[in-house]
This record gives structure tokens, C-alpha cells and sequence, in this order.
């Protein structure tokens, strides 16, 4: 008679909004715990950083020569 296996249990798949809130929160305490070393991590850090604060970045400014025809449309 042959020995049974025993199956192995495949675990879930992570959800991608837990994953990336690990590794953000893990990016966020090496760059707190330590002066901005400039090593791989401390880039990644302040990639993502740059790229989740840039909806908060001011507008770019027009000139009053590219908003005039439309507010004159408008108008």
C-alpha cells in the first residue's frame, strides 16, 4: 500500500490594498527611523511619496491670453 501525501494547502492570495499598504507603511518607518540615507529604499520612498502628493501640487498657471476665449464662451 502506498504512504498517503499529505495535500498542501495553498493560502490566499493577498488583496492588493493590503499589500501596498504594508510595503508603504514599511517605506514610511525606514525613512523615519532614519536620516534619508539615500540607499534603494529611501528612493523608493520618496518616488512613491512624490506620486501619492501629486494631486495635491497647485495647478499649473494659464496665461490670460489661453483663459480669455473661454471665459468669453461662457460669458
Amino acid at each position: 500500500m502506498a504512504p498517503q501525501m499529505e495535500r498542501q494547502r495553498i493560502p490566499e492570495p493577498a488583496a492588493d490594498g493590503d499589500i501596498l499598504r504594508e510595503q508603504l507603511e514599511y517605506l514610511i518607518a525606514h525613512a523615519a527611523g532614519t536620516e534619508r540615507c539615500g540607499c534603494a529604499e529611501c528612493q523608493r520612498y520618496l518616488r512613491v511619496r512624490s506620486v501619492l502628493l501629486e494631486i495635491f501640487a497647485a495647478p499649473p498657471r494659464a496665461s490670460v491670453r489661453e483663459i480669455a476665449p473661454r471665459l468669453a464662451i461662457a460669458a
